[in-house]
């Protein structure tokens, strides 16, 4: 890949507007195992067969009812033979129906677990630059209400329509063999109802358009205000977040702006439909009263074109109730159509292990924002880096780019001697270990998060971690040990204790390179000196690229990398040759060096 090859990944979360989708049940299978989709399908099939049998039901009371008027067989078969077929039929429809219902419900019980697993799978292979503050709540409701509601219409609403349909298409072929008078009404009735339904189709899909923006938008506040509940009672609006009151206001207002689409919707598809009802059964009469058709044949007529309408008018219905839930699809196949960062099949050749290089470097995380520019820098295997800088330099991005959480815009970014973009996710992963100021434990045992940096790795290397980065003292102190469960994204431990996890982790992978984003910001005098040891050892087998600000740090450092606030490179070299150098290296020295006499009085 050239060295000046600039991505720009350009996705969003949306529920796809102004993208044309592809049909309901494509999106579906794209999202299903093969078990889930065949069970679905199954359950599809038999409901058009069961549709099949109630609408033979529905014919054979044409021939019935003439039957019992007149006392002579009609179609070759008198009374009792056609009860017996409606009790055949009804018989057959009533087993058809339960394992239709069966296998859809299945299928679609595969489906909300498929999805689980296909969201997340997808999402782990996304770029950061696709998530953002929404990100959270879109993904929460996503896998939560969106996929209970897709779930229901996969069980309920596909089934309904598949029956409802293949009954009203027996009905429609079997009233040109009754009387070609009843085939010419239905024919007639069907494209209208079509056409109506489309409108109303329409309409329900604009209310939708108008109130899930402002849906996603409240499911992203309530999760931003359950999680920061420290910040915001320290701001003194723990019960008065203006921010979520105006998400809960404008998801409000387009509520009713959407109940205002979609009841037109509805009322256009139900008058509509009344509308049609009323001329068959008019047309009828005046057939009858024509002498076009018979009395008895009238009145059946005038009850089948009834029965027809009320089905369409279902279709009608269960259409729109699928349509509501487009939009969630829609949603979904936003988040399955993100795409990820390209990867090669295989890596290439890491000639240099441990090596860690950045070859004219300019990056930005919005277009036009550029926070790294033209930034070369060659770290050696087993060597230390510090990198320093004024807040907004660059340090973090340096680390992010260097695990290809983004692609540069231009330049080259190796680890090994090789592209970050010519080596598989997997490949790169194994290369690096990662502590960065914000931690995230998991909800589990601290043992468990621990073996996060090596699952396979015994008690005795396991607690030799934990020795070098102070997490035994931890462990000593929590009722109980190693099995005590730290709780969603560690809350059970501070700052401090959750950075020392982390580290413990870095040093149980044993990676050939290691990221370090302010490894000591959060621990106090005592427990400082176990991450100095750690760092010290991983030091021993690994190149280490540190963001830091603490001056012994900084000093024990082979290399020093000072960013300007251009996000240029300003200064390169070893703390004892840049101390004595004017420019920002020193002045960030002698900026410290007087901060460290600070006291409080």
């Amino acid at each position: 890949m050239s060295a000046q090859t600039t991505t720009t990944t350009t996705t969003t979360t949306s529920g796809g507007a102004g993208r044309r989708r592809p049909p309901l049940l494509r999106q579906y299978r794209r999202l299903m195992s093969q078990r889930s989709w065949a069970q679905l399908c199954r359950g599809i099939v038999l409901g058009a067969v069961t549709g099949s049998l109630w609408g033979l039901s529905l014919l054979a009371l044409l021939p019935a009812s003439v039957s019992l008027a007149t006392g002579e067989p009609s179609w070759g078969l008198g009374l009792g033979g056609w009860l017996g077929v409606l009790g055949g039929c009804a018989l057959t429809a009533a087993v058809t129906d339960f394992v239709a219902q069966r296998s859809g419900m299945m299928g679609a019980l595969g489906f909300m677990a498929d999805v689980h697993h296909a969201i997340g799978d997808r999402v782990a292979t996304l770029p950061l630059s696709w998530f953002n503050a929404e990100s959270a709540g879109t993904l929460s409701r996503a896998v939560s209400q969106e996929m209970v509601s897709l779930g229901e219409s996969a069980a309920h609403f596909l089934h309904k329509v598949s029956s409802t349909v293949a009954s009203c298409a027996v009905i429609w072929l079997g009233s040109w063999l009754w009387d070609w008078h009843l085939g010419v009404l239905l024919t007639c009735a069907v494209p209208l109802l079509v056409l109506f339904l489309r409108w109303s189709r329409r309409l329900v899909d604009r209310g939708k358009t108008v109130s899930e923006p402002t849906e996603r938008e409240l499911a992203s506040r309530i999760v931003e205000f359950s999680r920061c509940q420290g910040a915001l009672r320290s701001c003194h609006v723990g019960s008065g977040y203006p921010q979520l009151a105006s998400a809960f206001d404008d998801a409000a207002a387009a509520s009713h702006r959407a109940l205002w689409w979609e009841s037109a919707g509805t009322l256009l598809s139900g008058a509509l439909v009344q509308a049609i009802v009323v001329a068959m059964i008019t047309l009828s009469a005046a057939l009858a009263l024509g002498g076009d058709l018979e009395p008895l044949r009238a009145v059946v007529t005038i009850g089948l074109c009834l029965r027809f309408t009320t089905m369409l008018e279902d279709i009608g219905n269960t259409v729109n109730g699928i349509e509501e839930r487009r939009q969630m699809m829609n949603h979904l196949s936003s988040v399955m159509d993100a795409q990820p960062l390209p990867e090669p099949q295989t890596s290439s050749l890491m000639g240099e292990p441990g090596a860690v290089e950045l070859i004219d470097v300019t990056f930005g995380y919005e277009e036009g924002t550029t926070v790294l520019r033209e930034v070369d820098l060659r770290v050696p295997a087993r060597t230390m880096c510090a990198v320093v800088g004024p807040s907004g330099a660059g340090k973090t991005t340096i680390a992010r780019l260097v695990a290809r959480f983004y692609d540069v815009w231009s330049g080259q970014v190796r680890v090994g001697g090789a592209d970050v973009r010519s080596l598989t996710t997997k490949d790169l992963m194994e290369q690096l270990s990662m502590v960065f100021q914000d931690v995230y434990l998991f909800d589990d045992t601290l043992a468990a998060n621990v073996r996060v940096g090596d699952p396979d790795a015994d008690q005795e290397r396991l607690r030799w971690a934990a020795d070098l980065a102070g997490v035994t003292e931890i462990v000593d102190r929590l009722p109980q040990g190693w099995d005590t469960r730290v709780g969603e994204g560690g809350r059970a431990l501070s700052g401090g204790e959750r950075q020392r996890v982390s580290i413990a982790r870095a040093l149980l992978k044993g990676a050939p390179i290691v990221l370090l984003d302010e490894a000591t910001s959060a621990l106090d005098a005592e427990n400082e000196a176990n991450v100095v040891a750690a760092m010290e050892e991983l030091r021993r087998t690994s190149t280490l690229i540190v963001i830091a600000h603490k001056l012994e740090t900084v000093a024990a450092a082979d290399q020093v990398v000072v960013l300007g606030a251009d996000g240029r490179v300003a200064q390169t070299g070893r703390h004892d040759d840049l101390v004595t150098l004017p420019g920002r290296y020193r002045d960030f020295w002698e900026a410290r060096s007087r901060a460290q006499g600070w006291t409080l009085v």
